[in-house]
């Protein structure tokens, strides 16, 4: 059998791990957690490794040696605890099981490492990990997100935008798993808003208790949720991820790095 450099460490052997010589880690950030009556727990962690995987194979393809990490598929959900198995670990937990895995990197010579995150309960602490390992030198880490590498265009596929549950991920899993997708259960969920005008007029941040916010657990209009437009995105997302990662391997050593 052919060597396996896809960079997909779940899949590759001890040999072929050594022959990529990876100079470059993403570690994926999926969630497991309810995403109301129509679609799946592991709706956050389907999406970011399709990306994912599909970016790192992209990015060795076009010349760079980057591996990518396991998805890690519990994460933040404290605010979600009023929900059936809203899986979730603290804080303090989540920020050292990062920087473990981001010291494990170290420890086989990957000094630029990428967290791609598929929930949106972690980009806070993921950045405030993030601000902790700058006080440590020759390491650079970046975040992005599953769409962050999509291009403009086919983003503009979406009509109605939500940050759970609606238009967006509803896209996404009828398009990488259509069989978990409960189609006669998708709607227009509303969306609940504290009644304080001050808090809607100063855009005060909270952290909001997410079974007053969304009380069916998904919220927005779903009506027009399709898997092309997911497939859409999801492949443009794919293609720019493995540009910025191919990129970010092929980029000289400096002491500028990466300026």
């Amino acid at each position: 059998m052919a060597e396996n450099f896809s960079g997909i460490l779940e899949e590759m052997t001890i040999d072929d791990v050594k022959g990529l010589k990876p100079n470059v880690a993403l570690i994926p950030i999926g969630s497991t957690e309810p995403h109301g009556p129509a679609l799946p727990f592991g709706t956050d962690s389907f999406q970011v490794q399709y990306v994912a995987y599909g970016g790192v194979k992209k990015a060795n393809e076009l010349g760079g040696k980057v591996v990518c990490l396991p998805t890690q598929r519990i994460s933040l959900n404290n605010n979600f605890r009023a929900f059936p198995f809203a899986c979730r670990m603290q804080v303090p937990t989540f920020m050292s099981l990062l920087k473990d895995l981001v010291a494990l990197c170290r420890s086989e010579d990957v000094h630029r490492i990428v967290f791609i995150n598929g929930h949106g309960g972690n980009p806070d602490v993921i950045r405030a990990v993030q601000r902790d390992l700058a006080a440590q030198d020759d390491l650079f880490t970046a975040l992005i997100h599953t769409t962050t590498c999509a291009s403009v265009d086919a983003k503009s596929v979406w009509e109605n935008r939500s940050d759970h549950a609606g238009e967006e991920e509803t896209s996404q899993v009828m398009f990488l798993r259509p069989e978990l997708v409960r189609e006669d259960k998708i709607t227009n969920n509303p969306f609940h808003y504290p009644k304080l005008e001050t808090m809607k007029e100063f855009q005060v941040d909270f952290v909001r208790p997410w079974h007053l916010y969304i009380p069916a657990s998904a919220g927005g209009d779903a009506t027009k949720s399709s898997a092309k437009k997911a497939e859409t995105v999801l492949n443009s997302a794919v293609e720019g991820t493995g540009r910025f990662l191919a990129e970010l391997s092929q980029a000289p050593e400096s002491d500028t790095f990466p300026y």
